[in-house]
């Protein structure tokens, strides 16, 4: 009887104590820098304005390490940013405006990309490289998809943002096998959704059915093909897309490599056609510039002709994990 009621009178006690404990909050893993700058080719249409740089701390949370971050996507309706490791899990990410100047980027929480047995993607089938995300910004909240690509064994998997698989996208003949590219670590490493064509996707380089191109290539899941001329013709690499607000393709070259390596990188706006594509440089960024002499892997639109970029550390203590904040406008008549 008296085990009985204490019993009755400590459990609504714990659950009081439990209820009073501090829940867990966003951490800030951000130092962040405003600019006010903006670059062009002198022959193109478009201007990349830089607005902030934020310098994310390669720390530990929750077991998940903040790094070697290879793509990223943006989800309005959850307002999360997306961040994708290439070491095969999620992370997501909250950034923080004033007075519509990025100020933080908090970290929310992070996830494995699982299998169907609910086992965490291990070796080479957790080289994850590129996501998109599925109903993000149609006013209700639990539904976004993320649809990964991965390089090494190259296909595109379906997920929930919280890392459980739902299905594998069957990929045209082609990118399926991975013979038909240049090396297991140069396939899937881009994947975007277009408007017309649906989910597109490219290599890293071009696949070796294609030798002597001085081209990068974007297929759809039907088998179609586009190509865009490379800027840099030794190193040139497609890292990533996302789609513009007009619905042509921002694609994000990077060069990488040479007796003494440097990293230089190029955005390309693209226009993808039935039967053609045409594109224009907008802009590049090389050693000499200094600015943004880093690894950049991955891009994403924020809202209206807002963007977001992130560099991959590569593990190595001397690197940085840079998110960029930047638009894309026509250039001033």
């Amino acid at each position: 009887m008296i085990i009985r009621l204490l019993l009755r009178l400590t459990v609504p006690f714990t659950l009081l104590l439990l209820a009073l404990l501090p829940v867990a909050a966003a951490e800030s893993i951000a130092a962040v820098e405003q600019y006010e700058s903006t670059f062009s080719n002198q022959s193109g249409h478009h201007e990349f304005n830089l607005l902030a740089i934020a310098s994310l701390s390669n720390v530990t949370i929750d077991g998940f390490k903040i790094h070697e971050l290879s793509d990223l996507a943006w989800d309005e309706d959850e307002n999360l940013l997306y961040a994708l490791s290439d070491n095969g899990y999620l992370l997501h990410l909250r950034p923080v405006f004033d007075d519509n100047k990025l100020t933080d980027v908090l970290f929310i929480k992070g996830y494995s990309l699982r299998d169907k047995n609910n086992k965490s993607l291990r070796f080479k089938e957790s080289d994850s490289e590129g996501i998109v995300i599925k109903n993000s910004n149609n006013g209700i909240q639990g539904d976004s998809r993320l649809i990964v690509s991965f390089e090494r064994i190259p296909r595109l998997i379906q997920f929930t943002t919280d890392g459980n698989m739902i299905a594998e996208i069957p990929l045209p003949v082609e990118l399926a096998d991975i013979k038909n590219y240049q090396g297991e670590n140069k396939s899937l490493e881009a994947v975007t959704s277009h408007n017309q064509f649906g989910i597109i996707t490219g290599p890293e380089l071009p696949l070796i059915t294609k030798p002597g191109s001085n081209a990068l290539d974007i297929y759809s899941l039907n088998g179609e093909y586009w190509s865009f001329p490379v800027h840099n013709q030794h190193y040139g690499a497609l890292v990533g897309m996302t789609i513009m607000p007009d619905g042509s393709v921002l694609a994000l070259e990077r060069a990488h490599g040479g007796l003494f390596p440097a990293t230089e990188i190029t955005l390309h706006r693209i226009v993808l056609d039935k039967d053609k594509s045409g594109s224009e440089k907008i802009c590049s960024f090389g050693p000499d510039n200094g600015l943004l002499n880093e690894n950049f892997e991955g891009i994403t639109r924020f809202r209206g002709d807002t963007y977001f970029m992130i560099s991959d550390d590569n593990n190595h203590p001397l690197k940085r994990t840079l998110l960029v904040y930047f638009s894309i406008t026509g250039k001033q008549q």
